[in-house]
């Protein structure tokens, strides 16, 4: 299954597992060392109740990034003005 790291707490980080409408906590000591937060992860839960196996998932990784981008950029080329008047 795929998620996407939410946040670290501590040591822990949590991940947002969308598919499914869950969150795991999982140790920071557990994730590859280039995940940061919004990195996504494929992660294989065995079925003994250790940690789960968490790898990065770089194509989905920079496709979440460059949607991300994009849509920052639309946001900031947009041409339509404030609706609040400044003071003079």
């Amino acid at each position: 299954m795929r998620g996407i790291i939410d946040r670290f707490e501590g040591e822990s980080a949590v991940i947002l597992i969308e598919t499914e409408n869950r969150q795991i906590l999982v140790p920071a000591s557990a994730l590859p060392e280039d995940c940061t937060v919004k990195s996504t992860v494929n992660i294989e839960e065995p079925e003994e109740r250790k940690h789960p196996k968490i790898t990065l998932d770089p194509e989905a990784d920079q496709e979440n990034k460059q949607k991300s981008n994009d849509l920052r950029k639309a946001l900031l080329d947009r041409k339509k003005g404030s609706r609040l008047k400044r003071r003079e």
